[in-house]
Protein backbone atom coordinates (compact mmCIF):
# COMPACT_ATOMS: atom_id res chain seq x y z
CA UNK A 1 0.00 0.00 0.00
CA UNK A 2 3.02 2.33 0.55
CA UNK A 3 4.39 1.78 -1.90
CA UNK A 4 0.79 2.36 -4.06
CA UNK A 5 0.94 5.65 -2.39
CA UNK A 6 4.21 6.67 -3.41
CA UNK A 7 3.16 5.43 -7.44
CA UNK A 8 0.23 7.83 -7.31
CA UNK A 9 2.01 10.93 -6.45
CA UNK A 10 4.96 9.92 -9.02
CA UNK A 11 2.13 9.51 -11.38
CA UNK A 12 0.31 12.73 -10.85
CA UNK A 13 3.73 14.62 -11.24
CA UNK A 14 4.72 12.47 -14.48
CA UNK A 15 1.14 13.44 -15.50
CA UNK A 16 1.42 16.89 -15.03
CA UNK A 17 4.85 17.18 -16.84
CA UNK A 18 3.55 15.23 -19.98
CA UNK A 19 0.17 17.62 -20.19
CA UNK A 20 2.86 20.79 -19.80
CA UNK A 21 4.61 19.39 -22.83
CA UNK A 22 1.33 18.94 -24.71
CA UNK A 23 1.63 14.91 -25.24
CA UNK A 24 -0.50 12.15 -24.96
CA UNK A 25 -0.52 10.02 -21.48
CA UNK A 26 -2.59 7.07 -23.46
CA UNK A 27 -1.09 4.32 -25.86
CA UNK A 28 -4.07 2.42 -25.39
CA UNK A 29 -6.09 0.01 -28.29
CA UNK A 30 -9.37 -0.01 -29.77
CA UNK A 31 -11.24 -3.27 -30.25
CA UNK A 32 -13.53 -1.52 -32.89
CA UNK A 33 -12.05 1.42 -35.01
CA UNK A 34 -13.11 5.04 -36.52
CA UNK A 35 -15.06 3.87 -39.03
CA UNK A 36 -17.10 2.34 -37.21
CA UNK A 37 -17.75 6.05 -34.84
CA UNK A 38 -18.25 7.62 -37.96
CA UNK A 39 -21.10 5.33 -39.10
CA UNK A 40 -22.95 4.90 -35.74
CA UNK A 41 -23.31 8.76 -35.49
CA UNK A 42 -24.45 8.99 -38.93
CA UNK A 43 -26.65 6.16 -38.03
CA UNK A 44 -28.02 8.05 -34.36
CA UNK A 45 -26.81 4.92 -32.57
CA UNK A 46 -25.15 6.74 -29.40
CA UNK A 47 -21.38 6.10 -29.37
CA UNK A 48 -19.73 5.47 -25.76
CA UNK A 49 -15.84 5.40 -25.28
CA UNK A 50 -14.78 3.04 -22.34
CA UNK A 51 -11.37 2.39 -20.93
CA UNK A 52 -10.96 -1.10 -19.36
CA UNK A 53 -8.30 -2.98 -18.03
CA UNK A 54 -7.10 -6.57 -19.97
CA UNK A 55 -6.43 -9.52 -18.24
CA UNK A 56 -5.84 -11.89 -21.18
CA UNK A 57 -4.12 -9.91 -23.79
CA UNK A 58 -7.45 -10.40 -26.44
CA UNK A 59 -10.48 -8.52 -25.33
CA UNK A 60 -12.84 -8.70 -28.02
CA UNK A 61 -10.19 -9.50 -30.36
CA UNK A 62 -10.83 -13.46 -31.16
CA UNK A 63 -12.48 -15.98 -33.49
CA UNK A 64 -16.25 -15.17 -32.97
CA UNK A 65 -15.21 -11.75 -31.05
CA UNK A 66 -17.21 -9.95 -33.90
CA UNK A 67 -20.62 -11.82 -33.64
CA UNK A 68 -20.51 -10.70 -29.98
CA UNK A 69 -19.48 -7.29 -30.26
CA UNK A 70 -22.62 -7.79 -32.86
CA UNK A 71 -24.68 -9.25 -30.48
CA UNK A 72 -24.22 -6.32 -27.86
CA UNK A 73 -24.54 -3.71 -30.03
CA UNK A 74 -27.77 -4.79 -30.75
CA UNK A 75 -28.98 -5.52 -27.93
CA UNK A 76 -28.23 -2.34 -26.00
CA UNK A 77 -28.03 0.15 -28.92
CA UNK A 78 -24.71 1.32 -28.39
CA UNK A 79 -22.18 1.63 -30.33
CA UNK A 80 -18.63 1.39 -27.87
CA UNK A 81 -14.78 2.19 -28.58
CA UNK A 82 -12.46 0.21 -26.40
CA UNK A 83 -9.45 1.69 -25.05
CA UNK A 84 -7.89 -1.44 -22.82
CA UNK A 85 -4.71 -1.02 -21.41
CA UNK A 86 -2.84 -4.56 -19.69
CA UNK A 87 -3.75 -5.23 -16.14
CA UNK A 88 -0.22 -4.84 -14.78
CA UNK A 89 0.61 -1.48 -15.88
CA UNK A 90 -3.05 -0.36 -15.53
CA UNK A 91 -3.03 2.26 -12.30
CA UNK A 92 0.20 4.01 -13.94
CA UNK A 93 -2.49 4.29 -17.08
CA UNK A 94 -5.44 5.03 -14.69
CA UNK A 95 -3.51 7.93 -13.01
CA UNK A 96 -2.42 9.44 -16.00
CA UNK A 97 -5.52 9.24 -18.17
CA UNK A 98 -6.89 11.48 -15.17
CA UNK A 99 -5.01 14.16 -16.10
CA UNK A 100 -5.58 13.60 -19.76
CA UNK A 101 -8.29 16.01 -20.20
CA UNK A 102 -8.25 15.64 -24.17
CA UNK A 103 -8.04 11.79 -24.43
CA UNK A 104 -10.31 11.41 -21.62
CA UNK A 105 -12.88 8.27 -22.09
CA UNK A 106 -16.52 8.70 -21.47
CA UNK A 107 -16.39 5.90 -18.88
CA UNK A 108 -13.31 5.27 -17.00
CA UNK A 109 -12.98 1.81 -15.18
CA UNK A 110 -10.98 1.77 -11.32
CA UNK A 111 -9.79 -1.11 -10.38
CA UNK A 112 -9.56 -1.68 -6.26
CA UNK A 113 -5.97 -0.39 -5.44
CA UNK A 114 -5.68 2.32 -2.94
CA UNK A 115 -4.21 4.93 -5.35
CA UNK A 116 -7.14 4.34 -7.89
CA UNK A 117 -9.27 4.90 -4.96
CA UNK A 118 -7.36 8.00 -3.59
CA UNK A 119 -7.22 9.40 -7.19
CA UNK A 120 -10.28 9.06 -8.08
CA UNK A 121 -11.47 10.93 -5.12
CA UNK A 122 -9.09 13.66 -5.32
CA UNK A 123 -10.69 14.25 -9.41
CA UNK A 124 -14.04 14.29 -7.77
CA UNK A 125 -13.58 16.51 -5.46
CA UNK A 126 -12.32 18.81 -8.12
CA UNK A 127 -15.41 18.11 -10.30
CA UNK A 128 -14.26 15.50 -12.68
CA UNK A 129 -17.10 13.49 -12.79
CA UNK A 130 -20.70 13.25 -12.93
CA UNK A 131 -22.73 12.91 -9.93
CA UNK A 132 -25.03 9.92 -10.72
CA UNK A 133 -26.95 10.33 -7.56
CA UNK A 134 -30.31 11.15 -9.27
CA UNK A 135 -29.77 9.39 -12.02
CA UNK A 136 -29.33 6.25 -9.61
CA UNK A 137 -33.00 6.81 -8.36
CA UNK A 138 -34.65 6.29 -11.71
CA UNK A 139 -35.81 2.92 -11.99
CA UNK A 140 -37.94 2.98 -14.79
CA UNK A 141 -34.72 4.50 -16.98
CA UNK A 142 -32.04 2.21 -15.33
CA UNK A 143 -34.38 -0.76 -14.02
CA UNK A 144 -30.96 -2.74 -13.13
CA UNK A 145 -28.79 0.05 -11.72
CA UNK A 146 -30.92 1.76 -9.63
CA UNK A 147 -31.17 -1.79 -7.63
CA UNK A 148 -27.86 -0.59 -6.62
CA UNK A 149 -27.48 -1.14 -2.11
CA UNK A 150 -27.31 2.10 -0.81
CA UNK A 151 -24.90 0.82 1.70
CA UNK A 152 -22.51 -0.04 -1.26
CA UNK A 153 -23.09 3.30 -2.72
CA UNK A 154 -21.87 5.31 0.06
CA UNK A 155 -18.20 3.96 -0.09
CA UNK A 156 -18.61 5.64 -3.63
CA UNK A 157 -19.77 8.97 -2.36
CA UNK A 158 -17.31 12.25 -2.07
CA UNK A 159 -18.48 15.59 -1.13
CA UNK A 160 -22.55 13.96 -0.98
CA UNK A 161 -21.94 13.12 -4.86
CA UNK A 162 -22.33 9.74 -5.92
CA UNK A 163 -19.11 9.33 -8.47
CA UNK A 164 -19.35 5.72 -9.82
CA UNK A 165 -21.27 2.61 -10.43
CA UNK A 166 -19.84 -0.73 -8.82
CA UNK A 167 -18.19 -3.69 -10.04
CA UNK A 168 -20.77 -5.37 -7.64
CA UNK A 169 -19.84 -8.39 -5.59
CA UNK A 170 -21.82 -10.41 -3.27
CA UNK A 171 -21.92 -8.84 -0.35
CA UNK A 172 -22.16 -11.88 1.98
CA UNK A 173 -19.38 -13.42 0.88
CA UNK A 174 -17.72 -13.79 4.33
CA UNK A 175 -18.57 -16.30 7.07
CA UNK A 176 -18.05 -19.77 8.96
CA UNK A 177 -18.02 -23.28 7.32
CA UNK A 178 -17.22 -26.45 9.56
CA UNK A 179 -17.07 -30.37 8.28
CA UNK A 180 -20.09 -31.85 8.01
CA UNK A 181 -19.12 -35.14 8.95
CA UNK A 182 -17.04 -34.42 11.85
CA UNK A 183 -20.16 -32.41 13.50
CA UNK A 184 -21.92 -35.69 13.70
CA UNK A 185 -18.93 -37.99 14.62
CA UNK A 186 -18.62 -35.51 17.80
CA UNK A 187 -22.47 -35.31 18.29
CA UNK A 188 -23.05 -31.58 17.33
CA UNK A 189 -26.66 -32.29 15.41
CA UNK A 190 -27.55 -28.43 14.63
CA UNK A 191 -24.75 -25.22 12.85
CA UNK A 192 -23.60 -23.31 15.36
CA UNK A 193 -25.56 -19.96 16.32
CA UNK A 194 -23.45 -18.24 19.17
CA UNK A 195 -19.94 -17.69 19.80
CA UNK A 196 -21.06 -20.14 22.61
CA UNK A 197 -21.94 -23.19 19.87
CA UNK A 198 -18.68 -22.05 17.72
CA UNK A 199 -16.50 -22.61 21.06
CA UNK A 200 -17.81 -25.88 21.35
CA UNK A 201 -17.76 -26.88 18.03
CA UNK A 202 -14.20 -26.00 18.07
CA UNK A 203 -13.34 -27.46 21.56
CA UNK A 204 -14.97 -30.76 20.50
CA UNK A 205 -13.06 -31.15 17.15
CA UNK A 206 -9.70 -30.13 18.59
CA UNK A 207 -10.08 -33.03 21.88
CA UNK A 208 -13.08 -35.36 20.93
CA UNK A 209 -11.34 -37.23 17.43
CA UNK A 210 -13.39 -35.92 15.47
CA UNK A 211 -11.69 -38.26 12.26
CA UNK A 212 -11.90 -41.24 14.55
CA UNK A 213 -8.11 -42.65 14.08
CA UNK A 214 -7.83 -42.43 18.00
CA UNK A 215 -5.03 -40.00 17.69
CA UNK A 216 -4.74 -36.19 18.83
CA UNK A 217 -3.93 -34.75 15.60
CA UNK A 218 -7.08 -32.44 14.89
CA UNK A 219 -7.79 -28.72 15.77
CA UNK A 220 -10.89 -26.82 15.33
CA UNK A 221 -10.19 -23.94 13.34
CA UNK A 222 -7.52 -23.30 10.51
CA UNK A 223 -5.45 -19.84 10.43
CA UNK A 224 -2.54 -18.97 8.81
CA UNK A 225 -0.80 -15.32 9.00
CA UNK A 226 -3.46 -13.70 6.62
CA UNK A 227 -5.93 -12.30 9.47
CA UNK A 228 -9.02 -11.65 7.57
CA UNK A 229 -10.28 -14.70 9.45
CA UNK A 230 -10.33 -12.28 12.72
CA UNK A 231 -12.22 -9.36 10.98
CA UNK A 232 -15.09 -11.49 10.43
CA UNK A 233 -15.07 -12.87 14.11
CA UNK A 234 -14.65 -9.38 15.58
CA UNK A 235 -18.20 -8.97 13.99
CA UNK A 236 -19.81 -11.71 16.00
CA UNK A 237 -19.42 -9.46 19.01
CA UNK A 238 -21.43 -6.63 17.88
CA UNK A 239 -17.78 -4.71 17.21
CA UNK A 240 -19.02 -3.02 13.82
CA UNK A 241 -16.69 -3.63 10.39
CA UNK A 242 -13.58 -1.57 10.78
CA UNK A 243 -15.49 1.44 12.14
CA UNK A 244 -18.82 1.75 13.80
CA UNK A 245 -21.21 4.69 14.84
CA UNK A 246 -21.87 5.09 18.36
CA UNK A 247 -23.63 8.72 19.74
CA UNK A 248 -23.82 9.80 16.46
CA UNK A 249 -19.91 9.59 15.50
CA UNK A 250 -18.02 7.22 14.08
CA UNK A 251 -15.28 4.94 15.76
CA UNK A 252 -12.73 2.78 14.65
CA UNK A 253 -13.45 -0.80 16.55
CA UNK A 254 -10.70 -1.13 18.47
CA UNK A 255 -11.82 1.67 20.67
CA UNK A 256 -15.00 -0.46 21.50
CA UNK A 257 -15.65 -2.68 24.52
CA UNK A 258 -16.99 -4.97 22.00
CA UNK A 259 -13.53 -5.47 20.14
CA UNK A 260 -11.51 -6.11 23.50
CA UNK A 261 -14.12 -8.61 23.91
CA UNK A 262 -13.68 -10.23 20.65
CA UNK A 263 -10.22 -10.20 21.04
CA UNK A 264 -10.15 -12.10 24.40
CA UNK A 265 -11.84 -14.85 22.94
CA UNK A 266 -9.55 -15.27 20.01
CA UNK A 267 -6.99 -15.24 22.98
CA UNK A 268 -8.59 -18.03 24.83
CA UNK A 269 -9.43 -20.17 21.91
CA UNK A 270 -5.45 -19.79 20.71
CA UNK A 271 -5.14 -20.58 24.91
CA UNK A 272 -7.16 -23.76 25.14
CA UNK A 273 -5.51 -25.36 21.88
CA UNK A 274 -8.11 -25.30 19.60
CA UNK A 275 -5.97 -23.23 16.82
CA UNK A 276 -2.37 -24.77 15.51
CA UNK A 277 0.48 -22.65 17.63
CA UNK A 278 1.97 -21.64 14.91
CA UNK A 279 -0.32 -20.14 12.36
CA UNK A 280 0.69 -16.59 12.90
CA UNK A 281 3.66 -18.18 10.11
CA UNK A 282 1.72 -20.36 8.05
CA UNK A 283 2.23 -19.28 4.50
CA UNK A 284 -1.40 -17.81 3.08
CA UNK A 285 -0.44 -19.57 0.40
CA UNK A 286 -1.14 -23.03 2.23
CA UNK A 287 -3.98 -21.42 3.53
CA UNK A 288 -7.22 -24.13 3.36
CA UNK A 289 -4.78 -26.95 3.16
CA UNK A 290 -5.51 -27.97 6.78
CA UNK A 291 -8.73 -28.17 6.01
CA UNK A 292 -8.46 -30.35 2.66
CA UNK A 293 -6.15 -32.74 4.47
CA UNK A 294 -8.33 -33.29 7.52
CA UNK A 295 -6.41 -31.60 10.37
CA UNK A 296 -9.04 -29.07 10.95
CA UNK A 297 -12.68 -29.01 10.28
CA UNK A 298 -13.93 -25.07 10.73
CA UNK A 299 -13.20 -22.53 8.00
CA UNK A 300 -13.59 -18.86 8.50
CA UNK A 301 -13.36 -16.81 5.40
CA UNK A 302 -15.06 -15.67 2.61
CA UNK A 303 -17.80 -18.93 1.76
CA UNK A 304 -15.86 -19.46 -1.62
CA UNK A 305 -12.88 -21.06 0.75
CA UNK A 306 -15.47 -23.72 2.08
CA UNK A 307 -16.65 -24.40 -1.41
CA UNK A 308 -13.61 -24.77 -2.62
CA UNK A 309 -12.81 -27.02 0.46
CA UNK A 310 -15.62 -29.45 -0.72
CA UNK A 311 -14.97 -29.47 -3.98
CA UNK A 312 -11.61 -31.07 -3.22
CA UNK A 313 -13.40 -33.57 -0.85
CA UNK A 314 -15.38 -33.91 -4.27
CA UNK A 315 -12.27 -34.03 -6.32
CA UNK A 316 -9.94 -36.30 -3.94
CA UNK A 317 -12.90 -38.85 -2.88
CA UNK A 318 -12.06 -37.88 0.81
CA UNK A 319 -14.58 -39.98 2.97
CA UNK A 320 -16.83 -39.02 5.13
CA UNK A 321 -15.36 -40.21 8.83
CA UNK A 322 -19.19 -41.58 9.69
CA UNK A 323 -19.80 -43.57 6.37
CA UNK A 324 -16.72 -44.75 3.82
CA UNK A 325 -19.55 -45.10 1.28
CA UNK A 326 -19.95 -41.39 1.06
CA UNK A 327 -17.97 -38.23 0.12
CA UNK A 328 -17.16 -35.80 2.95
CA UNK A 329 -19.12 -32.03 2.72
CA UNK A 330 -19.20 -28.91 4.27
CA UNK A 331 -21.80 -26.96 5.62
CA UNK A 332 -21.79 -22.90 5.02
CA UNK A 333 -23.25 -21.27 8.02
CA UNK A 334 -22.21 -17.67 7.47
CA UNK A 335 -23.51 -15.40 10.75
CA UNK A 336 -22.64 -16.23 14.48
CA UNK A 337 -24.87 -13.92 17.05
CA UNK A 338 -26.78 -12.64 13.52
CA UNK A 339 -23.72 -11.01 12.53
CA UNK A 340 -20.98 -11.18 9.42
CA UNK A 341 -18.59 -9.51 7.76
CA UNK A 342 -19.84 -7.41 4.66
CA UNK A 343 -17.80 -6.97 1.68
CA UNK A 344 -17.51 -3.44 0.15
CA UNK A 345 -19.54 -4.70 -2.34
CA UNK A 346 -17.84 -4.24 -5.34
CA UNK A 347 -14.68 -4.80 -7.12
CA UNK A 348 -13.97 -1.42 -8.51
CA UNK A 349 -16.18 0.70 -10.11
CA UNK A 350 -17.07 2.60 -13.18
CA UNK A 351 -16.46 6.90 -13.47
CA UNK A 352 -18.42 8.72 -15.62
CA UNK A 353 -15.99 11.54 -17.01
CA UNK A 354 -16.70 15.28 -17.73
CA UNK A 355 -14.15 15.33 -20.08
CA UNK A 356 -15.30 12.59 -21.70
CA UNK A 357 -19.05 12.80 -21.51
CA UNK A 358 -19.56 16.21 -22.21
CA UNK A 359 -23.45 16.38 -22.09
CA UNK A 360 -26.17 15.25 -20.01
CA UNK A 361 -27.34 13.16 -22.91
CA UNK A 362 -23.38 11.46 -22.92
CA UNK A 363 -24.48 10.69 -19.66
CA UNK A 364 -27.56 8.84 -20.05
CA UNK A 365 -25.67 6.84 -22.86
CA UNK A 366 -23.41 5.61 -20.65
CA UNK A 367 -25.92 4.51 -17.99
CA UNK A 368 -28.01 3.09 -20.47
CA UNK A 369 -25.42 0.82 -22.10
CA UNK A 370 -24.14 -0.11 -18.44
CA UNK A 371 -28.01 -0.79 -17.30
CA UNK A 372 -28.23 -2.97 -20.10
CA UNK A 373 -25.04 -4.78 -19.92
CA UNK A 374 -26.81 -5.95 -16.68
CA UNK A 375 -30.10 -7.92 -18.24
CA UNK A 376 -29.58 -11.34 -18.00
CA UNK A 377 -28.62 -11.98 -21.78
CA UNK A 378 -25.93 -9.81 -21.54
CA UNK A 379 -24.76 -11.18 -18.68
CA UNK A 380 -24.59 -14.29 -20.08
CA UNK A 381 -23.01 -13.54 -22.93
CA UNK A 382 -20.17 -11.58 -21.02
CA UNK A 383 -19.89 -14.66 -18.33
CA UNK A 384 -19.96 -17.62 -20.63
CA UNK A 385 -20.03 -16.71 -24.64
CA UNK A 386 -21.75 -17.54 -27.76
CA UNK A 387 -24.27 -20.77 -27.77
CA UNK A 388 -22.76 -23.63 -29.68
CA UNK A 389 -19.44 -21.83 -29.77
CA UNK A 390 -18.56 -21.76 -25.99
CA UNK A 391 -21.44 -24.17 -24.35
CA UNK A 392 -24.31 -26.18 -25.03
CA UNK A 393 -27.66 -26.80 -22.99
CA UNK A 394 -28.07 -29.92 -21.78
CA UNK A 395 -31.37 -32.22 -21.35
CA UNK A 396 -32.31 -29.91 -17.89
CA UNK A 397 -32.17 -26.60 -19.79
CA UNK A 398 -28.80 -25.85 -18.07
CA UNK A 399 -25.66 -23.95 -19.48
CA UNK A 400 -22.52 -26.77 -19.76
CA UNK A 401 -19.53 -25.36 -20.99
CA UNK A 402 -17.86 -27.31 -23.81
CA UNK A 403 -14.50 -26.06 -23.26
CA UNK A 404 -13.39 -25.32 -27.00
CA UNK A 405 -11.78 -22.22 -25.45
CA UNK A 406 -9.77 -20.93 -22.76
CA UNK A 407 -10.14 -17.70 -20.89
CA UNK A 408 -7.63 -15.97 -23.21
CA UNK A 409 -9.02 -17.22 -26.39
CA UNK A 410 -12.95 -17.45 -26.16
CA UNK A 411 -14.56 -14.75 -28.27
CA UNK A 412 -16.06 -12.77 -25.69
CA UNK A 413 -12.83 -12.52 -23.59
CA UNK A 414 -12.96 -8.80 -21.97
CA UNK A 415 -16.43 -8.57 -22.14
CA UNK A 416 -17.42 -9.00 -18.57
CA UNK A 417 -15.09 -5.70 -17.73
CA UNK A 418 -18.07 -3.86 -18.95
CA UNK A 419 -20.66 -5.40 -16.81
CA UNK A 420 -21.76 -3.95 -13.36
CA UNK A 421 -23.40 -7.01 -12.32
CA UNK A 422 -26.53 -5.71 -10.70
CA UNK A 423 -28.78 -7.23 -10.10
CA UNK A 424 -25.93 -9.61 -8.58
CA UNK A 425 -25.49 -12.84 -9.77
CA UNK A 426 -26.34 -14.01 -13.48
CA UNK A 427 -27.74 -17.41 -11.95
CA UNK A 428 -30.29 -15.42 -10.31
CA UNK A 429 -32.52 -15.53 -13.46
CA UNK A 430 -33.65 -19.35 -14.66
CA UNK A 431 -33.16 -18.72 -18.29
CA UNK A 432 -29.41 -18.69 -17.59
CA UNK A 433 -28.39 -20.92 -15.18
CA UNK A 434 -25.32 -22.83 -15.28
CA UNK A 435 -25.25 -26.70 -14.44
CA UNK A 436 -24.03 -26.54 -10.50
CA UNK A 437 -22.49 -29.30 -8.36
CA UNK A 438 -23.77 -29.14 -4.86
CA UNK A 439 -21.41 -27.38 -3.30
CA UNK A 440 -21.89 -24.70 -5.59
CA UNK A 441 -25.04 -24.95 -4.93
CA UNK A 442 -24.72 -24.72 -1.18
CA UNK A 443 -22.30 -21.77 -1.78
CA UNK A 444 -24.78 -19.16 -4.15
CA UNK A 445 -27.18 -20.08 -1.11
CA UNK A 446 -25.24 -19.11 1.47
CA UNK A 447 -24.20 -15.89 0.49
CA UNK A 448 -28.09 -14.81 -0.49
CA UNK A 449 -28.91 -15.84 3.05
CA UNK A 450 -25.82 -13.66 4.53
CA UNK A 451 -26.68 -10.02 3.02
CA UNK A 452 -29.18 -9.73 5.88
CA UNK A 453 -26.81 -10.26 8.23
CA UNK A 454 -23.52 -8.86 6.68
CA UNK A 455 -21.98 -5.22 8.67
CA UNK A 456 -20.95 -2.67 6.70
CA UNK A 457 -18.15 -0.16 6.84
CA UNK A 458 -20.06 2.92 7.54
CA UNK A 459 -16.58 5.28 7.36
CA UNK A 460 -15.66 3.46 3.70
CA UNK A 461 -16.55 6.35 1.53
CA UNK A 462 -14.69 9.12 3.96
CA UNK A 463 -11.75 7.06 4.27
CA UNK A 464 -11.06 7.40 0.72
CA UNK A 465 -11.26 11.58 1.50
CA UNK A 466 -9.05 11.31 4.17
CA UNK A 467 -5.47 13.45 3.77
CA UNK A 468 -3.97 11.85 6.62
CA UNK A 469 -5.27 8.27 5.67
CA UNK A 470 -3.98 8.40 2.35
CA UNK A 471 -1.09 9.56 3.83
CA UNK A 472 -0.58 6.93 6.93
CA UNK A 473 -3.45 4.18 6.47
CA UNK A 474 -1.41 1.17 5.68
CA UNK A 475 0.81 1.73 8.83
CA UNK A 476 -2.72 2.31 10.91
CA UNK A 477 -3.90 -0.59 9.64
CA UNK A 478 -0.58 -2.76 10.27
CA UNK A 479 -0.28 -1.33 13.63
CA UNK A 480 -3.42 -2.97 14.57
CA UNK A 481 -3.20 -6.21 12.65
CA UNK A 482 0.09 -6.86 14.72
CA UNK A 483 -0.91 -5.89 17.60
CA UNK A 484 -3.72 -7.91 17.56
CA UNK A 485 -1.76 -11.00 16.40
CA UNK A 486 0.54 -10.59 19.63
CA UNK A 487 -1.91 -10.14 21.77
CA UNK A 488 -4.07 -13.41 20.65
CA UNK A 489 -0.54 -15.37 21.06
CA UNK A 490 -0.19 -14.30 24.47
CA UNK A 491 3.12 -12.12 23.46
CA UNK A 492 1.53 -8.82 25.02
CA UNK A 493 -0.58 -8.51 27.78
CA UNK A 494 -3.28 -5.42 28.32
CA UNK A 495 -0.65 -2.82 28.61
CA UNK A 496 0.46 -3.81 25.73
CA UNK A 497 -2.51 -3.60 23.20
CA UNK A 498 -2.79 -0.50 25.11
CA UNK A 499 0.35 0.44 24.06
CA UNK A 500 -0.41 -0.18 20.21
CA UNK A 501 -3.64 1.63 20.44
CA UNK A 502 -1.69 5.16 21.14
CA UNK A 503 0.79 4.55 18.91
CA UNK A 504 -2.12 4.72 15.89
CA UNK A 505 -3.65 7.52 17.57
CA UNK A 506 0.39 9.22 17.16
CA UNK A 507 0.89 8.00 13.87
CA UNK A 508 -2.17 9.67 12.27
CA UNK A 509 -5.25 7.85 13.93
CA UNK A 510 -6.51 11.02 15.87
CA UNK A 511 -6.45 13.01 13.19
CA UNK A 512 -8.25 10.46 10.58
CA UNK A 513 -10.91 9.90 12.85
CA UNK A 514 -11.61 13.73 13.20
CA UNK A 515 -11.37 14.00 9.42
CA UNK A 516 -13.74 11.15 9.02
CA UNK A 517 -15.79 12.65 11.63
CA UNK A 518 -16.25 16.29 9.76
CA UNK A 519 -16.76 14.45 6.51
CA UNK A 520 -19.75 12.28 8.59
CA UNK A 521 -21.22 15.34 9.67
CA UNK A 522 -21.29 17.69 6.83
CA UNK A 523 -22.81 14.90 5.05
CA UNK A 524 -25.80 14.33 7.62
CA UNK A 525 -26.15 18.56 8.10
Amino acid sequence: MKKALALSMALAMSAAMLAGCGGSASDSTSASGAASSADSAASGTPTVSFMIPDFTGHVLSNEHSDEVIAKYEAYTGTHVEWRTEANDTYSEKFGLTLMDKDNMPMILTATKTLDQNANAADAAKRGAFWDLTEYLQDSEAYPNLSQISPDVLKGLTVDGQIIGIPRSRAIGRNGLGYRTDWAEAVGITEAPKTVEDVYDMLYKFTYDDPDGNGANDTYGLEMCKYTGPWDIIQTWFGCGNGWVEQDGKLVPVHQTAEYKEALDWMRKIYADGLVRPDWATVDTAKFQVDSQKGVTGVFVDTMDGTKRIWKYFEDNAVADVNDASKIATMTSVGPINGHTLATTGYNGFYLITKSGAKTEEDVKACLHFLDKMCDPEMMALADYGLKDNCYDINADGKIVPNGKYDTTNCPHAGLNQAVPYVPYLTEQNPDYQLEKADYQLAYEESIANNVQYAVFNPALGYLTQSDTYAECGSDLVQILDDARTQYICGQIDEAGLQAAFDQWNARGGTQVIEEVNALYAADKA
